[in-house]
């Protein structure tokens, strides 16, 4: 076994289900501009690296965490390590700071919290077909569908 944290689930399936854990890296970070002329600017930027596929989401703020203890082959291991990670944040901050905040130079960043935490995604039968929900938007997608077995295209988060 395993512990872990979790981003708190939003939506659960109303049938008996299993998960596997989808792994993110949450980092608060802030940003501190100098500017010619003008007051020095502080922003708050909340950062959601994907570590499979080494995308970046902006958040409002830092999700509510919950810890689990879960089998280790229900995780899903990270194929984007912590450097890259932080990088790929920091890029995704400077581009929406700078789009915000007029500066000559580029922001110091402050990492201000930093999580390892796992999107929860639920297993489930419904009407003979294997489905994946998404905890945090609820959305259902075929098992079938993602994985090539229909002969439709890939689509959803466990598409490469």
């Amino acid at each position: 076994m395993k512990t872990v944290k979790v981003m708190r689930p939003i939506f659960n399936p109303e049938m008996e289900s299993s998960f596997v854990l989808y792994p993110y890296q949450v980092y608060h970070l802030k940003l501190y501009y100098k500017r010619l002329g003008m007051k020095d600017r502080v922003v708050d930027y909340f950062a959601y690296v994907d570590l499979y596929r080494l995308g970046a989401e902006r958040g409002d703020g830092f999700i509510e965490l919950q810890e689990w203890e879960v089998e280790e082959k229900k995780v899903m291991e990270p194929l984007v390590g912590e450097e890259e990670a932080r990088m790929k944040a920091f890029e995704s901050a400077i581009t929406w700071g700078n789009s915000r905040v007029v500066s000559w130079w580029l922001p110091r960043i402050e990492i201000v919290r930093e999580e390892r935490a796992y999107k929860v995604f639920w297993l489930y039968e419904k009407d003979g077909e294997t489905l994946i929900m998404d905890s945090l938007d609820g959305k259902e997608y075929s098992l079938n569908a993602m994985t090539g077995k229909s002969g439709r295209k890939c689509r959803g988060p466990f598409c490469r």
